[in-house]
């Protein structure tokens, strides 16, 4: 798997990038040190996944990641946070983040999300999951999709879908799924597809906060 670093202190990309060489499977192919040096790096160098930061000078990680996103939507991005960061939590997942992390984690996590990530796995560390349930609880703007706001999902589904969504909402893998419900991987992949599009929705975090809302 091949990693880019993005940090604003050159420090934290050093050790992120000695921790993860220790990772036979890992490559960190590039580093940035705000959302505006990554946009530009990524027309030369297009990683697997990206860590990174919120909090950045130039470009902060939430724009950074909404631009990846529309651009490069089958890279991976996984931000780095501390705590007391509710509103960047729910913008970042809004905003099509794949995992996030606390930039304390030891080395097994952070692997572990990189991982995670990779096959399409929404990864939150335990304390940002808390976090993140606070935030869903005192910003009742969310916008859910209007044309299923008030609709049974087995109304707008197929029952084959919503075996699907059931393995997603417990965090497995396409690749797990394809096992467990005999399918091959290219068939889950379309699936969700399929399900984002008729829930209105642009990613699996943002299908996991819809459905854990209804």
């Amino acid at each position: 798997m091949e990693i880019i670093i993005v940090d604003d202190q050159g420090i934290v990309r050093d050790g992120l990038k000695m921790l993860l060489s220790l990772n036979e499977e890992i490559q960190v192919i590039g580093e940035a040190a705000n959302g505006e040096e990554l946009l530009s790096l990524l027309k030369t160098k297009v990683p697997d996944v990206i860590l990174m930061d919120i909090r950045m000078p130039v470009m902060n990680g939430i724009e950074a990641t909404k631009a990846v996103k529309a651009q490069y939507p089958k890279v991976k991005v996984i931000i780095l946070t501390t705590f007391n960061e509710d509103e960047y939590i729910f913008n970042g997942l809004k905003n099509g983040a794949d995992g996030f992390m606390l930039k304390d984690s030891d080395l097994e996590e952070i692997i572990k999300s990189i991982k995670a990530a990779y096959e399409g796995t929404l990864m939150l560390h335990s304390q940002v999951t808390s976090k993140l349930i606070n935030a869903l609880q005192n910003i009742p703007e969310y916008p859910s999709p209007s044309s299923v706001e008030t609709k049974d999902l087995s109304k707008l589904l197929t029952p084959r879908e919503m075996e699907v969504v059931e393995q997603i909402m417990q965090g497995k893998s396409n690749k797990t799924i394809s096992t467990t419900l005999f399918l091959t991987e290219g068939t889950v992949k379309n699936y969700v597809s399929r399900i984002l599009d008729k829930l209105e929705l642009k990613s699996r975090s943002e299908l996991i906060i819809y459905l854990k809302g209804k």
